[in-house]
């Protein structure tokens, strides 16, 4: 019996662990991995939904998914968050989606997408898409030349940067207002009572106070003192406030000695002891009686009576010196006033400025306050001529004049007609030039002869860190050209220094002559860059009886 029952406990064992490792593989094998397209055509541009599924997903799961650079060929347009929903009760299912862009027509890929699951990898299979271009039926559609832009005027309408600085100007003038008041009013309290009669004004009011009624004879003798002190510092100019009783004493024992005041030894002996005394009841704990403070009082007083007699009465030539001194201060105060204002006005300025370049930028407040030359170009009138025969048309902001023959870089007979036309120079700020040549008996010119010529054109004029670049032109009537553009240095005559250049050549071979435009400009000037698309779409050619090429 025990070894039937030991069977059955171990048979059932087994039963449970073989249960447990199916349910684990289960578990394990239900995560599964798909990739979907929402379609697998799209025009050029068109956006597709690109969706990675992952079923079988528990709490305990943790889920990396490809990053961006992994869709080449295609473009990543944005990266949609991820979607969680409830497959079973403790299974969910993840849903990331991406969309897909492409520029190009053609059939693409998009490789297996990487992912891991517990830092364990899974791919996705490989999924195709066909990119379609954008087809145009020119014979239902007819095309038509692009127009000209028009001026349209803005409605007037104020600048909030405008707002911001009237009340930043309002707040500088505020603050200048408030400043020379202040400055005014003490000025006004300094003069509102000589020191004798303020001395003789607070020791009246010291006895309001009501220190000795309310024994508070320390606060008293410390305030008498105070008051005595103010007077001097006042009236002889020695620092009081902020000297102890020895160097005060000190400063006006050397007053009395330089005969600046004719102190009597008395008056100074009996002020010293009041300071002593003052100075034990401060630290030493010391309690005078209040018939001794009373007494105090008095002597305070007489004391500053007999400064106020023993101060020598000022000669014609110290009155004189005080009033140059007077003048000179209030001219010092003149100034002040005027330096401040300027403050102010520098400060308006720069507050100015500061709103103009953060709202039309450092370029435009540059071209505002300096002047700019090719901006003013393109804002003036332009004009619209022809030149040379068979004639071209052109619109610039300044006339071309017939210039003498140049050479072209062409290897052509010596007999050749040219004729050229230009403003400015190859220094200026905008240099235009537009030449033709007529080849006589010839019906066709072959234009790639002559771009082998524009890089010794560029080098013969001094040019050098010379960039080219070319591609086709075709002008709006489709006369068909070639554009040859990049970049050069020049070194500037004056301060031996570079200047650097962008350049842009048109080039065609029309009814078996040579033209060639040429238009040079300053590196990084919008407004020069402005300037040569306009004058490059405006090329008109008048129509021959050969056909152009």
């Amino acid at each position: 019996m025990q070894n039937f029952t030991k069977h059955i406990i171990f048979t059932l064992s087994k039963l449970i662990l073989i249960i447990g490792i199916l349910g684990a593989f289960q578990s394990l094998n239900a995560q599964q991995v798909e990739a979907q397209l929402d379609t697998a055509k799209m025009r050029i541009g068109e956006q597709i939904n690109y969706k990675i599924t992952v079923d079988g997903i528990s709490n305990q799961d943790l889920v990396v998914f490809p990053k961006a650079q992994s869709f080449v060929p295609l473009e990543l347009v944005e990266d949609l968050p991820i979607d969680t929903s409830t497959v079973d009760q403790d299974l969910f299912r993840l849903i990331k989606s991406y969309k897909l862009t492409q520029f190009d027509s053609g059939a693409y890929t998009i490789p297996p997408q990487l992912l891991k699951i517990n830092n364990k990898p899974y791919l996705t299979d490989s999924l195709k898409v066909l990119v379609n271009t954008v087809e145009v039926d020119t014979t239902k559609q007819n095309l038509f030349p692009i127009k000209r832009e028009i001026n349209v005027e803005k409605p007037f309408q104020v600048p909030s940067w405008v707002w911001w600085l009237i009340v930043t100007i309002l707040i500088l003038v505020l603050a200048y207002v408030l400043y020379f008041k202040y400055r005014k009013q003490k000025d006004e309290s300094k003069r509102r009572l000589p020191p004798f009669e303020q001395a003789k004004l607070e020791l009246e009011t010291l006895e309001n106070k009501g220190y000795i009624e309310s024994r508070k004879l320390k606060a008293y003798i410390t305030e008498l003192t105070n008051i005595s002190r103010r007077y001097l510092e006042e009236k002889i100019e020695v620092s009081a406030m902020e000297y102890t009783t020895g160097e005060l004493m000190q400063a006006l024992y050397q007053k009395r000695d330089n005969k600046q005041v004719l102190f009597k030894d008395e008056y100074l002996e009996s002020y010293n002891s009041i300071l002593v005394d003052a100075d034990l009841a401060k630290f030493a704990g010391h309690r005078p009686d209040v018939i001794t403070l009373k007494s105090y009082k008095k002597q305070i007083l007489k004391f500053i009576k007999h400064v106020q007699s023993a101060i020598p009465q000022p000669t014609d030539a110290e009155k004189k010196n005080d009033e140059a001194f007077q003048a000179k201060l209030k001219h010092k105060r003149r100034k002040q006033k005027l330096i401040f204002g300027s403050l102010i006005v520098v400060l308006i300025l720069v507050a100015l400025s500061s709103v103009l370049i953060a709202t039309k930028g450092f370029d435009y407040v540059k071209d505002s306050v300096f002047g700019n030359e090719t901006k003013a170009m393109l804002e003036n009138d332009w004009i619209t001529s022809e030149y040379s025969v068979p004639s071209i048309q052109i619109t610039t902001p300044e006339v071309l004049v017939r210039q003498n023959p140049d050479s072209l870089g062409i290897k052509a007979p010596q007999n050749l007609e040219s004729e050229i036309f230009a403003s400015g120079s190859l220094y200026s700020k905008l240099y235009v030039v537009l030449s033709q040549v007529n080849f006589e008996g010839k019906k066709e010119f072959e234009l790639d002869q002559a771009l082998d010529g524009v890089y010794k054109n560029l080098e013969s004029k001094g040019a050098y860190n010379i960039l080219t670049k070319t591609e086709d032109f075709k002008t709006l009537e489709g006369v068909e050209g070639i554009k040859v553009f990049g970049s050069f240095a020049i070194e500037n005559p004056i301060t031996q220094s570079d200047i650097k250049k962008n350049y842009q050549i048109l080039n065609f071979g029309y009814a078996g002559n040579y033209q060639q435009l040429t238009i040079i400009y300053n590196e990084g000037d919008e407004y020069a860059e402005t300037i040569t698309k306009r004058i490059i779409n405006s090329v008109e050619f008048e129509k021959p009886k050969l056909n152009a090429k």
